[in-house]
């Protein structure tokens, strides 16, 4: 009997499969009219199909500058003129305020569209608008772990707790207090606690987790007065919004969405997941989400690749959509950042495309000199974004101004954490902090074993999750990228691109 449910179902998979090919041969002739123009430029074919495909679940895994906000714009405006869908039935989602805004700002302008762009928790917090609750401030929880490790000096048994964690028993807590140790271990807690409240734990499942008892207790006791001041103020954090928000939409509905549009899936998690499923629960919504995995890059957040990789497992039969052609970068520079990327075990393989050709992309410059070095790049170009993995990487070169520019020979020149150029492009990149260090590139700072209970978003491959991070860096810029390289320690990542790609890198 399953046999045969199984071959019916497959045969009826395989007929629809037929006429939708139809249909989007049909209606890319049809829509020709919207794709040739979009926002002035004229969608290619990967862009159209993505445009018009209408599943009820769709990924749209797009490359770096593949032209995605492009196609999510092409997206709106065939619903809007050629479905017929009116505009308050598009419920569009975006990871960051900054992209949510320029989205909304780019529909605007375009078409004079009124459509609200969100961030998950804009959106959470409109839904909750009547509850009148408070956002708490986003240092309150530092500040309870602070008053936690301060106050246990007056606490014998918590003091000898914290003193076997540390592994320092003989230790005065006075000098504790000031050490680096606590300093690593308060953040470790203040992750686990995000953690734990971003993947929809409770306090009953602390029972289940194994690990450290003495750490697991103060953990407990820190989340336990952190909640008590949330509630005691009526307050609620951002995790705490988007919970109560899918709680809210669960029991009392939500307006009626048709289509549902995601930016940047990859960085979801899994309470916004739950969100999301159940708004469509609640709609019968049809899906869109758009993003590439190479790019996720916010593990430490809550953010779940798997939620990406594993789509079809959440949202049920979905048409994932591939975008190869980006516009950015060249060809031999997606070649090097392609092979890079796809050592990891975990990533959709993706053949990008580009027109451009640049034969030597990589510069690589040995030495500590960043003038120097930018001496060399401004003969060239006139804008360039320096990355490096840390905020405090660019302090001994430059001090920067309040908007990260330098001021250096009429280029402009900006700095910014490889974190905070995500979604960015330049006409040209520096990297720096390219050395074989803890804080280098990669950064080798291993997650705690604690973290695993809260995060099964674990790298399985060395260094996995600051592999993307490189490739982000990478892939930022218009023509080539200039590599900053301690000569004596090396980045590992620098030396594994000398040794697979060596036909792509110049030398200065």
């Amino acid at each position: 009997m399953n046999y045969i449910d199984n071959s019916q179902r497959k045969l009826g998979r395989i007929k629809i499969n037929r006429l939708n090919k139809k249909y989007i041969k049909k209606e890319l002739i049809d829509s020709d009219y919207i794709l040739s123009n979009i926002n002035g430029y004229s969608l290619d074919k990967e862009q159209r199909v993505a445009v018009i495909t209408d599943e009820k679940a769709n990924l749209i895994v797009a490359g770096a500058g593949s032209g995605k906000s492009l196609t999510m714009v092409g997206k709106i405006r065939y619903l809007i003129e050629r479905k017929g869908i009116k505009e308050d039935e598009i419920l569009c989602i975006s990871f960051t305020r900054d992209a949510s805004e320029n989205l909304e700002k780019n529909i605007k302008k375009n078409y004079n569209y009124n459509i609200k762009v969100y961030t998950f928790h804009k959106l959470a917090l409109e839904i909750l608008k009547d509850n009148k609750y408070k956002i708490s401030d986003t240092n309150l929880l530092r500040y309870i772990v602070d008053e936690y490790f301060y106050c246990a000096k007056y606490n014998i048994n918590i003091k000898i707790k914290i003193k076997k964690i540390l592994n320092k028993i003989d230790t005065s807590y006075k000098i504790i207090l000031n050490s680096k140790v606590l300093e690593n271990l308060k953040r470790l807690i203040i992750t686990f606690i995000n953690l734990f409240k971003t993947n929809n734990y409770n306090i009953r499942d602390f029972v289940k987790m194994k690990g450290n008892k003495d750490l697991f207790r103060i953990i407990i006791d820190i989340y336990i007065l952190y909640e008590e001041e949330l509630k005691s103020t009526n307050s609620i954090d951002f995790n705490d919004m988007i919970v109560l928000a899918t709680k809210y939409v669960k029991e009392k509905g939500i307006k009626k969405y048709k289509y549902i549009i995601v930016d940047e899936y990859q960085d979801t998690s899994y309470i916004r997941y739950l969100f999301l499923s159940e708004i469509i629960n609640k709609t019968g919504a049809k899906i869109i989400c758009v993003g590439d995995d190479y790019q996720s890059i916010y593990r430490f957040n809550g953010c779940n690749l798997n939620m990406f990789l594993n789509f079809k497992k959440y949202f049920g039969y979905t048409k994932v959509l591939k975008i190869n052609n980006t516009y950015r970068n060249s060809q031999e520079l997606i070649n090097v950042a392609g092979k890079f990327i796809m050592k990891n075990k975990r990533q959709l393989y993706k053949k990008l495309r580009s027109s451009k050709r640049i034969d030597k992309p990589i510069k690589i410059m040995y030495g500590d000199n960043l003038k120097k070095l930018l001496d060399r790049v401004v003969e060239k170009h006139n804008n360039i974004l320096i990355l490096g993995r840390n905020n405090f990487d660019i302090d001994k070169y430059f001090k920067l101004d309040k908007d990260n520019n330098i001021e250096y020979n009429k280029a402009n020149i900006r700095y910014l954490t490889i974190h905070a150029s995500k979604g960015l492009e330049e006409e040209c990149v520096v990297i720096i902090n390219l050395k074989d260090d803890i804080l280098g590139i990669p950064n080798k700072i291993k997650d705690d074993k604690i973290l695993k209970c809260v995060n099964n978003n674990i790298d399985i491959y060395p260094y996995e999750e600051e592999r993307r991070l490189f490739y982000v860096a990478l892939t930022r810029t218009k023509s080539d990228v200039y590599l900053l390289v301690d000569k004596k320690n090396p980045s590992i990542f620098v030396k594994e691109l000398i040794k697979d790609n060596s036909k792509y890198i110049e030398y200065i």
